[in-house]
């Protein structure tokens, strides 16, 4: 090239230069301009931030809910908002010199460069502002129960009396166990199914222990409404939105009369021209039914021979009472022992189910004769109910699992984690191994499960909830009054009544305390007078901002300290001193007031996301029995403390908020040997910026990259996360045990193709991953990457929940399999035309598929077979 030549090419290059290089340039001297500029697009979205809260709270009093959509907006605001203070607070530290021009050139370019950009962001989302939609109107559809297949004859009578407007209030009552919350819970399933576009259908259950206030709360959270501490302005928000609605109110369980006027509902007997409004209630007393006012009253009777002896049979199987001669014989004479009391057939029958040797069942002839010729004066017809089920009770042989039943009794429901952590405060379960004592707790559930002693439900998406029937709760109570068993040593009032009131000094010999879910703004300080304490769970209470007592140190008897969710901060040392301490949990446990700040003093330590860890460690490396502990950490803690040495027993990982380019697990955190043995659940959150989140080994290091406890795994509200990558390891030697996967609000994920890898995945949560996500499982994504897909079917894989993932076409290539998936939930899909099941063969183990109507109706099917098929596995949402 001649010089002429070169000289153009230059001159033509100079300007694209000059355009790149000169920002740069002028940023040092531009930093007063563009910190002002940023203050001013920041202080214009702090303002429309504003106008969002108005706009959605406005909306909540009418059942609307702000969209994913708002709230990822709200989260992207305030995450500019700091991020610009923080920018301001910097500026403000450099303006030193005469016309604040800091000399420091590079921190002027710096802060100035920040400002320019965050300027841009702050703008970009004040112009997105105007194209988001905020509120979506919601109506409360009938949520579909768990009851059993078995109609109860009084069904189609009371469904025309609700259907047809005969009458506007029916009671029904009868004895402990008759079947009174079967009938309404097949009510309220027939209803979801014939009036849920018009009607409104809440089921409350009311109890000996419920006050009208947690009714009319109760009330609230299923309407959606908007929540208040003030009773008064409860009743108004109730009754307004249903002053002009039609609505089914089943009120479970009534104990005594209740003013529904004082909980908000409308009257219903004024009900007129188009709306209706019914309740149906149970009790077991008439006596409420009258003062209730039903104009309706049935009396629900014992079963009749032919229908107890088909429900006892269905309970213990046909194959044990076919099993041999003799056993149909004794199965006759324990149906007429047992009177045709539903709930009674149901706990002896499945007591009985495996039991297939006669004499076994001899014997309980001769065991249901003693107890119901037993002298023990009945003081009311339930003792003699309650004697007649102590057989099931009787018929547990562990002695350890007879006294969790009747401590269990204590509470009328509760997650049943936390029942096998109560267990483990009472010293029921005492293992050395942490998982081995919850895996005891786990089995201890599922036999009395299998009893009818306990019922577990699905409350949440991953949530379980232990509940247990009315009859069996008084029977335990009986049961532990009679043999003299001590439940004074527990308080349980998780948020049930006002805690204020507790006077926690007259149970000095408690050992289990359970304040949870109250709202507790200051630790009582009784508490340290409880010496002979092994349990304190002071979880979800969202208020508590305490500097806990010293004097914590005089329970020296601890073994479980639960702060979850909590504002709680720890003076140094006392850990330490709490010698018996086995499990702390500090997840969530934090002061969002002071961000993830740290500080020390000669007092106390303040126990904070950032370098919390080497405060614990050096506290929880003194005892010797500690066995579990759950925290949330700084992307600080995680790189440059946690994920290099972990020499304390780390159960349940947070690590919350991280700004670089991406997030590493490498060699040093995936084969630390305490993470190994006792990682349980790994939550990764708020991570900023990340664009992705990489498991990676060195080659000679891979065989021992393995989190063996891990069972729950979790990304959320990563909002600049585009997938997980994998280098020189493979997700089912990561995660062999993997069981619970969830990836909530990660808008720009693409797809999660790896997971089809993992071994014992049995849940799959996929929500608000809204933007780019087309298919979740691609099988060429693995073969063309550094992982080779082992496996063309989900082994384990029972539930799979999708919510506003709008682009989603399909859920996987057609060669891929469910052969065990029980649960598919849509929500906000309207994309997904196509199931992941082949024409005209859904899995044998397919239970429910879940979705809105409109949804349904535009799914491609083969043919109208094909959806008739399919459609009897359909459940409105």
């Amino acid at each position: 090239m001649d010089m002429l030549g070169c000289s153009r090419a230059i001159g033509s290059l100079l300007p694209w230069v000059a355009s790149k290089v000169s920002p740069h340039v002028v940023y040092p001297f531009k930093v007063r301009k563009n910190v002002r500029v940023m203050e001013l697009a920041t202080s214009k979205l702090k303002d429309l931030k504003k106008d969002v809260e108005i706009e959605i709270a406005d909306a909540e009093r009418v059942n609307g809910t702000p969209t994913n959509q708002v709230q990822g907006w709200l989260h992207r605001v305030e995450t500019i908002e700091n991020e610009a203070a923080d920018i301001v607070q910097k500026y403000q530290q450099m303006c030193r010199c005469i016309w604040n021009i800091s000399p420091n050139l590079c921190s002027n370019y710096k802060i100035s460069k920040r400002a320019a950009k965050k300027h841009n962001e702050a703008m970009d989302l004040c112009e997105e502002k105007a194209t988001i939609q905020v509120i979506m109107m919601l109506l409360p559809q009938v949520q579909e129960m768990p009851a059993s297949s078995s109609k109860s004859s009084y069904l189609e009578s009371v469904l025309h009396d609700v259907i047809d407007d005969v009458h506007s209030i029916i009671g029904i009552w009868g004895m402990g166990g008759i079947g009174k919350t079967h009938l309404l819970e097949q009510i309220n399933n027939a209803l979801s199914k014939d009036l849920a576009s018009k009607v409104f259908v809440v089921f409350v259950t009311y109890s000996k222990e419920y006050y009208e206030e947690n009714v009319q709360n109760t009330i609230i959270e299923k309407l959606r409404l908007s929540k208040s501490d003030n009773r008064a302005v409860n009743q108004l928000t109730i009754y307004n939105f249903l002053k002009e609605k039609s609505f089914v109110l089943l009120l479970d369980d009534l104990w005594s009369s209740v003013n529904l006027k004082t909980i908000g509902i409308p009257d219903p007997m004024e009900a007129g021209g188009a709306y209706k409004r019914k309740v149906v209630l149970t009790t077991r007393s008439e006596k409420v039914c009258r003062k209730m006012g039903a104009k309706k009253i049935i009396k629900l009777d014992v079963l009749n021979w032919e229908t107890a002896w088909s429900l006892f049979k269905k309970n213990v199987s046909e194959e044990t009472i076919n099993s041999h001669p003799l056993i149909e014989k004794c199965a006759r004479d324990v149906v007429k022992k047992l009177g045709g009391l539903p709930l009674a057939l149901i706990v002896v029958g499945k007591a009985m189910y495996d039991k297939k040797d006669p004499s076994e069942w001899e014997q309980a002839v001769v065991q249901l004769k003693q107890v119901c010729n037993d002298d023990v004066e009945l003081s009311d017809e339930y003792q003699s109910v309650f004697k007649t089920l102590r057989f099931s009770y009787d018929s547990l042989h562990n002695e350890n699992l007879k006294q969790c039943f009747l401590h269990w009794s204590l509470w009328r429901h509760i997650e049943k984690n936390d029942l096998v952590e109560l267990w483990m405060g009472l010293g029921l379960i005492d293992k050395a191994d942490i998982q081995e004592a919850y895996n005891v707790g786990y089995n201890y559930m599922r036999t009395l499960q299998a009893v009818s002693l306990l019922e577990i439900v699905e409350i949440a998406d991953d949530s379980w909830q232990c509940k247990m029937h009315d009859v069996i709760r008084d029977m335990a109570l009986w049961i532990a009054s009679n043999d003299k068993v001590d439940l004074n040593k527990c308080i349980v009032d998780n948020g049930h009544r006002n805690t204020k009131t507790l006077q926690l000094e007259l149970f000095s010999e408690i050992t289990v305390l359970n304040l949870s879910w109250n709202s507790l703004e200051a630790f009582p300080d009784e508490i340290c007078k409880l010496v002979h304490l092994q349990y304190l769970n002071l979880s979800y209470n969202f208020n508590l901002r305490s500097l806990l007592p010293e004097e914590l140190v005089a329970l020296s008897n601890l073994k479980y300290l639960l702060l979850r969710k909590t504002k709680c901060i720890l003076p140094k040392g006392v850990l330490s001193k709490l010698k018996a301490l086995r499990m702390l949990d500090l997840s969530n446990c934090y002061d969002d007031a002071d961000g993830l700040g740290y500080s020390t003093s000669d007092k106390y330590l303040r126990y904070l996301p950032e370098k919390i860890f080497p405060a614990l460690e050096e506290d929880l490396e003194q005892l010797h029995n500690f066995q579990a502990l759950g925290i949330t950490i700084s992307e600080y803690d995680f790189y440059y403390e946690l994920s290099k040495n972990v020499s304390v027993p780390v159960r349940w990982l947070d690590v919350l908020g991280y700004n670089g380019g991406y997030m590493s697990f490498s060699n040093s955190f995936l084969g630390n040997s305490q993470l190994q043995r006792n990682l349980f659940s790994l939550r990764i959150r708020a991570s900023g910026v990340a664009s992705w989140v990489e498991f990676e080994s060195a080659s000679e290091h891979r065989s021992n990259c393995c989190l063996d406890r891990l069972e729950h795994l979790s990304f959320e509200w990563m909002l600049g996360m585009t997938e997980v990558k994998w280098k020189r390891l493979n997700p089912k030697d990561v995660f062999p045990r993997l069981r619970v996967l969830t990836f909530d609000n990660i808008p720009y994920l693409t797809s999660i193709s790896w997971v089809i890898n993992l071994p014992c995945i049995r849940e799959l949560y996929v929500l608000g991953c809204d933007r780019w996500m087309e298919q979740l499982f691609r099988i060429d994504e693995l073969n063309n990457g550094e992982i080779i897909v082992n496996q063309l079917s989900f082994p384990s894989l029972k539930i799979i929940h999708l919510s506003q993932v709008k682009k989603l076409v399909r859920i996987s290539d057609p060669i891929i399999t469910f052969p065990v998936l029980e649960i598919l939930k849509i929500h906000y899909c309207d994309n997904l035309k196509k199931l992941p099941f082949k024409t005209g063969d859904p899995p044998k183990s397919l239970k429910y598929i879940i979705g809105t109507e409109e949804w349904w109706d535009n799914v491609e099917m083969e043919d109208s077979t094909h959806r008739s098929s399919l459609q009897l596995y359909l459940k409105k949402w």
